[in-house]
């Protein structure tokens, strides 16, 4: 497999990311999704956040795509902000709450933990692996002090600039976007990305979301994992700490072994 099919794939779930881009990538940095709090903004009053529903609960008489759409209806009424809404918001306004702060805030032992009770809170985990309690708890942390969540397997509104600035200061004037699968991949002006308009609702990117950036010449790479509250930023390892990439976003470097299910291994100490 070629440095430019690397790029398209993810790795297996179960497989060490650095050894899946062994010869293409040298270093990887797990740049964990940022809670974040907008001045005025009640998270209980807005949509916000992944839609949760189980194949098991659906009502006999419905399709399960036209429950959904009702339920999804069900969850707007009442609510002052649209989802594109917040995130507009978020990424205009927002002020960014670390992992770091929420493990102290909210009693967690450390960000394994806290991706533990995020990834229960979307149904993301097998049940001997997920956390209810913790779930739980972080959700009422939340709501007492307006404080929204982060969400999955999307590059985040709050680090949408901060990721088209590493891009250009790494020297690239264009950069491929790509959906999931490769699919729909398209080179675009820097400058687009570094508007402050959500990336979702421009015309000129993949229209089923963006889950790649990619240099032209695949010497650095951002992916999004479709479950998962950290955006994985790839690079060789010169090019990559010479961007200073701790300074714009909190996470933590790849050991050899750390797997896109890092949440069950060793914690790797947080960085920013």
């Amino acid at each position: 497999m070629d440095k430019t099919d690397r790029a398209k794939l993810g790795p297996p779930d179960d497989t060490p990311i650095m050894g899946w881009y062994d010869g293409v990538y040298s270093h990887g940095f797990v740049a964990v999704h940022p809670f974040f709090t907008v001045e005025g903004l009640d998270p209980n009053t807005c949509e916000h956040g992944t839609l949760v529903l189980s194949g098991r609960e659906a009502p006999r008489e419905l399709g399960l795509m036209e429950w959904a759409d009702e339920e999804s209806a069900q969850r707007r009424v009442g609510k002052e902000i649209t989802a594109e809404g917040v995130d507009g918001l978020a990424k205009r306004f927002g002020r960014q709450v670390s992992w770091r702060m929420m493990c102290q805030q909210a009693n967690f032992a450390n960000h394994c933990e806290l991706d533990r009770a995020l990834r229960t809170g979307i149904g993301g985990l097998r049940q001997d692996l997920a956390d209810t309690a913790a779930s739980d708890r972080l959700a009422y942390y939340c709501s007492e002090h307006r404080i929204f969540t982060p969400n999955e397997g999307r590059f985040e509104p709050s680090m949408q600039s901060s990721l088209a600035k590493l891009f250009r200061a790494a020297g690239f004037l264009k950069v491929v976007v790509g959906d999931e699968f490769g699919d729909d991949e398209r080179l675009v002006d820097i400058e687009l990305l570094e508007r402050d308009e959500l990336w979702d609702g421009m015309n000129e990117l993949p229209q089923y979301g963006i889950k790649r950036l990619i240099a032209p010449d695949h010497s650095l790479l951002a992916w999004v994992h479709w479950d998962s509250f950290y955006t994985l930023i790839l690079g060789t390892g010169d090019s990559l700490r010479e961007l200073r990439i701790d300074r714009s976003f909190e996470g933590f470097w790849c050991s050899d072994e750390t797997d896109t299910y890092w949440l069950n291994q060793v914690c790797l100490p947080l960085i920013q």
